[in-house]
């Protein structure tokens, strides 16, 4: 298990990101001198056009993607100076994910999909968290149904409760209301805020929604891989 963030660190610190693909003249910057630090029990939203580096940033900053230049600091932890099962370790420990699509397995039960990071992680199911964060977000009776059993909008929900099942100190979200109705996104946002307070967790929203980054306690704009306060 990696180490966890303490409650006076900030849950992340990105200090001149950057990230390119091809070499010399053929190089694309992706990411350029990206500086982001999100304290504590704070939200932050990303909004941008499509193909602006936000994806990219959230890859980086959840320690799915390496940056080729700067500095990612968790728990105190510049990332570039640890292994890959360290690296494993501090995300696992920490870390969330919601992603548009909600990639559940389909042959697994709501509940076996919620408590699925800790049978991952080599853990004991915490089967009551799993049936408490199904309750959490109104799913307290779907407990026993298969992915295809529910909506979207409800698939959804089972996505934001297994990304929470290992406690974790900060939520990363790609474009999590990106597949579904206004209506159903609305619900699902509403849903998501709530955890997030009720959790005091730390959030990082990419999003086209600006509703749901509006609720954020910061947004900031991407553009050409570049970042700014809103």
């Amino acid at each position: 298990m990696g180490k966890k963030i303490a409650d006076s660190q900030p849950v992340l610190e990105l200090r001149g990101i950057g990230r390119w693909y091809g070499e010399g003249a053929g190089r694309v910057n992706v990411l350029e001198g990206v500086d982001l630090t999100i304290p504590a029990g704070k939200s932050v939203a990303i909004v941008g056009p499509s193909g602006s580096g936000k994806s990219t940033l959230l890859h980086v900053a959840g320690l799915l993607d390496k940056a080729d230049a700067g500095d990612v600091m968790v728990a105190g932890a510049n990332v570039a100076k640890l292994d890959d099962d360290a690296v494993a370790g501090l995300r696992n420990a920490n870390f969330g994910f919601v992603y548009q699509f909600h990639h559940l397995l389909r042959e697994f039960t709501a509940l076996e999909n919620v408590f699925l990071p800790m049978t991952i992680g080599g853990r004991k199911p915490d089967v009551a968290r799993a049936e408490g964060l199904l309750k959490a977000v109104g799913l307290g009776h779907r407990m026993g149904h298969y992915p295809t059993q529910m909506s979207g909008g409800e698939q959804q929900r089972v996505a934001v409760a297994r990304a929470l099942m290992n406690k974790p100190k900060l939520l990363l979200a790609d474009e999590p209301t990106g597949n579904l109705d206004p209506h159903t996104a609305d619900e699902v946002v509403a849903m998501l805020f709530r955890l997030i307070k009720d959790e005091g967790m730390s959030a990082l929203i990419v999003t086209h929604n600006m509703e749901l980054a509006r609720r954020c306690d910061g947004v900031y704009r991407m553009d050409e891989g570049k970042l700014s306060r809103m």
